[in-house]
């Protein structure tokens, strides 16, 4: 789990504070004989926000006296930059909340800190200042959408702003971060706005509902270079829907993912064209299937495309690979696992490009060509060398 603060935090909010009629330390720098807990993690204890900026400057947020004070805490710093806090316990926001550049919002833990956006049809996090608000982080704490009964907006929503000249916004980053309850997309990245060096190192997604959307996580803009995921966990929920929420749109840019785990309601684990995408692996175990998938990964045309593993743990598919019409430059294995594969492993599905090969690591008889293709355009590796030993 996320410890309460890291070493580095938990020094600035203590450099940060002041103390009631006692200094941490006297003036030759030798610790006084009295120390008193510091005002930051007073303030933190009983439930406020807490913002540090430029110099360490210190604003509490009395969460009882606004019903927005997490968005109150980052203007307090929108100037200068710097930390927001927010206390272990929920913080109500009548959201979005919408990030200045060189801000972040770091809280206890992902079981422990929770961020509340209470009204219906609200995103969490909105990324749409002009300029763009880059170097933005989120970590140790659970975003949570209004409930799993009520309409909602995008949990973190990057939004073309129409900006003159075009900005994009850069280096931000996810620590650890829980999404829970919301009936939308997840992440969204819109058309026209392109985040890269973007970093998440672990993204959890439950009770969520994106069965009327493309994905949880959809990357409509046909550019963005350079953002990475780590673990991606995602157990979606259909139940205001009624259908499986598929994992990952792709319209272009470049991805790359180290793990996904899926369970609940989860259907298609990857649909992506007009981009590079790289996956380590992807582990399918729905617990809750509303339908059975016609492939768990799409592959359209003039993407680049690399899947390192999958494994079809539970549940039922047709096939687990899709090349559909003018697919190119894929690399792919055979899954493992106990769920059931109805068809074949890959499914030619349109003619394929002849002049951007596709490679895949199994056996000829894995594959079903559907699709009208004769230009050679996947090449099965299964039979290539010779086996010693």
């Amino acid at each position: 789990m996320t410890p309460p603060l890291a070493r580095r935090s938990y020094l600035a909010l203590l450099l940060a504070s002041t103390t009631a009629g006692c200094s941490l330390w006297g003036g030759d720098g030798v610790p006084t004989e009295t120390v008193t807990t510091p005002t930051a993690v007073t303030d933190l204890a009983a439930g406020h926000v807490v913002a540090v900026g430029q110099n360490l400057e210190q604003t509490t947020i009395e969460a009882d006296d606004t019903e927005t004070p997490v968005q109150d805490a980052l203007d307090a710093i929108a100037g200068s930059g710097g930390r927001v806090y927010l206390p272990p316990g929920r913080i109500t926001e009548r959201g979005p909340v919408r990030p200045h550049p060189n801000t972040g919002i770091y809280g206890f833990g992902m079981n422990a800190s929770v961020l509340h956006i209470v009204d219906s049809n609200t995103d969490g996090i909105r990324f749409d200042r002009k300029p763009r608000a880059s170097r933005v982080q989120l970590d140790g704490f659970e975003l949570r959408g209004p409930g799993p009964d009520t309409d909602s907006g995008v949990a973190i929503h990057f939004l073309d702003n129409g900006a003159t000249p075009v900005s994009d916004p850069a280096d931000f980053y996810i620590g650890r971060l829980y999404c829970w309850a919301w009936n939308d997309s997840v992440y969204r990245v819109d058309r026209g706005v392109g985040p890269f060096q973007c970093r998440h190192d672990f993204l959890r997604m439950d009770d969520c509902d994106a069965g009327d959307r493309d994905a949880l996580i959809e990357w409509r803009s046909s550019y963005g270079p350079a953002n990475s995921f780590g673990t991606i966990v995602a157990y979606p929920s259909a139940d205001r829907s009624g259908a499986n929420s598929a994992l990952l749109s792709q319209r272009g840019g470049e991805l790359a993912v180290d793990d996904v785990t899926v369970g609940g309601s989860a259907g298609r684990l990857v649909d992506t064209r007009n981009g590079r995408l790289h996956v380590g692996r992807l582990h399918y175990e729905p617990e809750d299937q509303r339908a059975t998938p016609a492939s768990l990964v799409r592959i359209g045309p003039d993407g680049a495309t690399r899947f390192d593993d999958v494994v079809v743990d539970s549940g039922a598919v047709d096939y687990v690979y899709e090349l559909s019409k003018g697919a190119g430059n894929a690399r792919f294995g055979p899954p493992g696992g106990r769920g059931t594969v109805r068809d074949a492993v890959v499914n030619v599905a349109g003619r394929l490009d002849g002049g951007r090969p596709s490679f895949y690591f199994g056996r000829p008889a894995e594959v079903d060509v559907t699709g009208t293709s004769a230009t050679g355009g996947l090449r099965v590796m299964g039979t290539a060398g010779r086996g010693m030993g």
